[in-house]
């Protein structure tokens, strides 16, 4: 989008030159167009500047927590969500309890599936 606007804007301000050059239109105008280009093409790099600068850093607590979430695991987001208010005492070691219990069976699965795989190797 960039080449193509600025090959319009030069390809408009060059015509526009060459038409006060052999005297076809006053410098006034001919300024004033090359002006309004020039000007319409500046706040066009503003604008893309400005949207690139608020999509780049998260400036909202809504998108930086949602980012962070999706990056931790269950306990950090139990700990946030105790340390926010968000869940009472009594919840909040409850749920700790269910998540350690998950570990545990996920962990003495894993053990199981282990020792099941090193004893058909052997057999």
């Amino acid at each position: 989008m960039l080449g193509v606007f600025l090959a319009f804007g030069v390809d408009t301000i060059v015509i526009v030159g060459a038409l006060w050059y052999i005297g076809q239109i006053p410098g006034a105008t001919a300024g004033a167009l090359s002006a309004a280009i020039l000007g319409v093409f500046a706040l066009w790099i503003l604008v893309r500047w400005v949207r690139l600068r608020r999509t780049d850093r998260p400036d909202t607590e809504s998108a930086d927590s949602t980012a962070s979430r999706d990056q931790c695991t269950p306990f950090e987001q139990l700990k946030r969500r105790y340390a926010a208010g968000e869940i009472s005492d009594a919840e909040f070691e409850e749920r700790l309890d269910t998540l350690f219990d998950a570990d545990r069976r996920a962990e003495s699965s894993e053990d199981r599936s282990t020792r099941d795989l090193t004893e058909r190797e052997r057999g």
